[in-house]
């Protein structure tokens, strides 16, 4: 039988986790290494940049489709066995951008493409909760995340040098062996088939964590500014006559590096307030002060200002869904988690481009970051009323395991399930 799946862990390092984390890397540099050059490979074999945006766009709507499908199919599946089929589905549509150049069947690649990247993420968290002691889960998720913040600080450079010195195809080709690295961690793991003994109905919790949801919405507000700096700080920059702004993004991912793992630790310890409230008001201020930034130097400070809300709010706000629904329900927790981001990083834009639009020069971009301040102060308040009811306010002093099993919620009343 296997031991990591019948106890508890008790400590946080331990192989299963470390597998998960290095899972995660692998799965992150294959996304980004591809994500900057996408565009470009598309127009470069004849589709134009409208049809371009819109398949590089089909990427986000496939995956907030699949989003509530992958929690409830993580909860009542093997976790191993979908990270694999997810790994499949990656390489697939990665071999198909590099071999095929008919705009149907890229479409058809990038869906299936998407669906991989949706299942993985949802899936990734799940089977890693499980190797979390419970009262290290922010800590935990905290390092869980560095996967990302590595890969879209390094894989982006990776992808371009690749496609500059062997061509754009070698560098999904490249992408795709990285799913095969992945496929090939997961072997060295031996889950247990969950049991399903009785035809369980799907209900509508098994879909959304209502529970979840105060918390999704205020990360969901980090998406949205997420979305606004990725589509037009460089648009930005080039209104102001500053260049060099791309090192804005090494620095954030410098900083988030740093601050992820210590905002996870003083969450299990104090409680998700002391971590997440301070986030939303550095994040805010830092829009705020971006919309008056005249220099180089002031962007990256306020790089610095937002990663570090960011890093200190994120880790914690995943980690509280997790632990507002338990352990046994923590595919559709982090399902729900990533619709928020799904649906919030969308919309950034589409609001940026219309405040933009309406309002001419640099006005429309202080307005826009403005709007953006606004939108996370209200994320902080709305944070302070729904947690000032909560004993513990989400942290592991407050939780109450919840395990799903055959239909029913078996509340955890101080035993270890073993």
């Amino acid at each position: 039988m296997n031991q990591n799946m019948t106890t508890e862990p008790t400590k946080l390092w331990n192989r299963q986790y470390i597998l998960v984390l290095l899972l995660n890397t692998l799965n992150a540099f294959s996304f980004y290494m591809v994500v900057t050059i996408l565009s470009k490979y598309l127009v470069s074999i004849g589709i134009s940049i409208a049809t371009a945006g819109v398949i590089v766009g089909l990427f986000s709507i496939t995956s907030l489709c699949c989003r509530p499908f992958s929690g409830l199919l993580a909860d009542r599946l093997s976790n191993v066995t979908l990270l694999k089929w997810s790994n499949i589905l990656m390489g697939i549509g990665l071999l198909g951008f590099a071999f095929v150049t008919n705009p149907v069947l890229i479409v058809v690649f990038r869906i299936i493409n998407g669906i991989g990247f949706a299942f993985s993420g949802t899936c990734q968290i799940a089977l890693a909760s499980k190797y979390i002691p419970k009262n290290k889960m922010g800590e935990g998720i905290g390092y869980l995340g560095l996967g990302m913040v590595i890969g879209s600080a390094v894989a982006p450079g990776i992808g371009v040098t690749i496609s500059e010195n062997f061509g754009m195809r070698m560098t999904f080709l490249m992408s795709a062996v990285l799913t095969v690295a992945a496929l090939v961690i997961l072997c060295l793991f031996h889950e247990e088939k969950k049991e399903n003994k009785e035809k369980k109905k799907i209900v509508f919790s098994d879909i959304l964590a209502v529970e979840a949801l105060p918390y999704t919405i205020v990360a969901g507000s980090y998406s949205f500014i997420n979305g606004i700096i990725a589509s037009y700080l460089v648009m930005y920059a080039d209104e102001l006559g500053i260049s060099g702004v791309s090192v804005y993004f090494t620095v954030c991912a410098a900083v988030l590096f740093i601050v992820r793992p210590f905002s996870g630790k003083l969450m299990d310890k104090k409680g998700i307030r002391v971590t997440v409230l301070p986030g939303l008001a550095l994040t805010a201020s830092s829009m705020f002060i971006l919309g008056r930034s005249t220099s180089l130097i002031l962007i990256l400070i306020t790089g610095v200002l937002r990663s570090v809300g960011q890093g200190a709010a994120q880790p914690s706000l995943q980690a509280g869904c997790i632990n507002k629904v338990g352990t046994g329900r923590s595919g559709v927790a982090t399902s729900t988690y990533y619709l928020g981001g799904d649906i919030f990083q969308g919309i950034g834009p589409m609001i940026g481009g219309a405040v933009i639009g309406a309002v001419a020069g640099i006005a429309g971009y202080r307005t826009l970051f403005d709007l953006s301040g606004v939108l996370m102060l209200c994320a902080l308040v709305f944070f302070i009323l729904v947690t000032g009811k909560e004993k513990g306010n989400g942290s592991r002093k407050g939780v109450r395991e919840n395990y799903t099993g055959r239909g029913r919620n078996l509340k955890q009343t101080g035993k270890k399930m073993h």
